[in-house]
C-alpha cells in the first residue's frame, strides 16, 4: 500500500482532531503522528526563534538569518556569515544548547517510527481504518484461529464484506502480509475494539475464541451495543452453550459435536455428506446456496405466488425452500406459494446464476 501526499496530509491534519480510546488502532496511529508532529513543530520553532534573534540582535537579512539558524540547528560547524557581537554569541550559545536536546528528540522519534517499516505499518493501519469505516451490514469475526480461518475463506469466496478482530501479534502479521482481509488489532472483549470494527453497522458477528468466558463476554457486549445483530458463537461444551444462548447468541456451534456427527454420517451415508457439503458451498464445488429475505426482492416479486411472479423463469436459480415467519421451512414449495415480505427463500445455483439473480431480482 503506497503512501502519497494526500495520505500524509490527512495523518498530520485530521488525526489530532479525533479522540480514541487507548486500546484502539486509531489511538496508536494518533500517538505516533503526534510524536512526529511535535518533532517537526519543534524544529520549525527553533528555526523561527533563531531567525528572529539574528535579525533583531545582529540585523541580519532574513535569508542569512535562516541560514544561520539551520546550520546552528544541525551543528554542522560552518563559519559565521558575518562576525557576531557579544550578544549574538550569547544568543547562538543558548540556541545550540536548546538544539542539542531538540535534535536528539527529533532523531530518536524519526528513527523509532521509520525503523523496521514502522511508517509503512502506520499507513497500512490508516488505510485499513478508512476502509472499515466505509463498511455497512458486514460481518465481524472475533479471533483468527482454525475455525475463523475457514469462515474467512468462505466469506471471501462469496465476496461478503467482513472484518477480523485479533490480538495475537503473530496472527496479525499473517493477516497483514499474507491475506487481503480487513482486520482490527486488539482484544474483542473491549467495547472500543468492537466499535472500531463497526459493530454498530454490522449485521452479523461470529465469535470463535477458544475460551468460552471470552465468547460469553463478547456476546453480552455485542448484544447490548447492537440489539439487531445476529450473533453466531462457538461453545466448547453444552453447559457453556446454554449460558451463551442466554447472553444473547442467536446460534451456538460446538465444533466437536459437528465433527463427530460428520464422521459418524460418513460411515454409512458418505454420499449424503458429500451432498450436504455441496449445498453448504464447502470447498471448490462451484455451487452457491443462500437464504434471502423476500423483503430484499424487487416489488414485482413480492405478495405474489411463485407462478404469478414467474420466479423460476426470471431468476434461473433453483428455489429449494421457503421459510415462513414462524421459522417453518416448506421444502420444494408448490408454485402457488405466496412470496411475502416476512418470508425467506432458499435458492441454489452456480456463481454466475447467483450473480444474475442478485443483479436482476434484488433491490439495490
Amino acid at each position: 500500500m503506497r503512501a502519497n501526499f494526500f495520505d500524509i496530509a490527512l495523518l498530520f491534519l485530521r488525526i489530532a482532531k479525533q479522540g480514541h480510546d487507548r486500546h484502539s488502532r486509531f489511538y496508536r496511529i494518533h500517538q505516533v503522528v503526534r510524536r512526529l508532529r511535535t518533532a517537526f513543530l519543534l524544529v520549525v520553532f527553533s528555526i523561527a526563534v533563531g531567525m528572529v534573534g539574528y535579525v533583531v540582535i545582529e540585523d541580519y537579512p532574513w535569508f542569512d538569518a535562516y541560514y544561520m539558524s539551520v546550520i546552528t540547528l544541525a551543528s554542522v560547524g560552518f563559519g559565521e556569515i558575518h562576525p557576531l557581537s557579544m550578544e549574538g554569541r550569547l544568543f547562538t550559545t543558548l540556541l545550540i544548547i536548546f538544539n542539542i536536546g531538540l535534535f536528539a528528540y527529533a532523531i530518536s522519534t524519526i528513527t523509532d517510527v521509520f525503523a523496521g517499516g514502522g511508517f509503512s505499518k502506520l499507513l497500512i493501519d490508516f488505510h485499513m481504518n478508512k476502509r472499515i469505516n466505509e463498511l455497512n451490514r458486514h460481518t465481524i469475526i472475533c479471533g483468527f484461529g482454525r475455525h475463523a480461518t475457514e469462515v474467512s475463506q468462505e466469506l471471501a469466496k462469496q465476496e461478503m464484506p467482513f472484518v477480523i478482530i485479533e490480538k495475537n501479534p503473530d496472527k496479525i502479521a499473517k493477516l497483514r502480509y499474507e491475506t487481503p482481509y480487513l482486520y482490527v488489532e486488539g482484544d474483542a472483549t473491549h467495547d472500543e475494539i468492537l466499535a472500531e470494527a463497526g459493530i454498530e453497522r454490522a449485521s452479523v458477528v461470529v465469535i470463535t475464541l477458544p475460551d468460552d468466558t471470552g465468547n460469553l463476554f463478547i456476546t453480552m457486549s455485542a448484544r447490548q451495543i447492537n440489539p439487531s445483530l445476529r450473533i453466531i458463537c462457538r461453545a466448547n461444551n453444552e453447559a457453556d452453550e446454554i449460558k451463551i444462548r442466554r447472553a444473547g447468541a442467536d446460534h451456538t456451534v460446538i465444533p466437536e459435536r459437528i465433527g463427530g456427527f460428520y464422521m459418524a454420517t460418513l460411515i454409512n451415508k458418505p454420499h449424503l455428506v458429500e451432498f450436504f457439503s455441496l449445498l453448504a458451498n464447502m470447498g471448490s464445488s462451484g455451487v452457491v446456496f443462500e437464504e434471502v429475505p423476500v423483503s430484499q426482492l424487487r416489488a414485482e416479486f413480492q405478495h405474489r405466488s411463485i407462478a404469478e411472479a414467474k420466479f423460476i423463469e426470471q431468476s434461473q436459480v433453483t428455489l429449494v425452500a421457503v421459510r415462513e415467519a414462524g421459522g417453518h421451512y416448506e421444502l420444494n414449495p408448490p408454485s402457488s406459494t405466496l412470496l411475502l415480505p416476512d418470508h425467506d427463500i432458499v435458492v441454489l445455483g452456480s456463481p454466475v446464476q447467483m450473480e444474475r439473480f442478485r443483479a436482476q431480482m434484488l433491490i439495490h
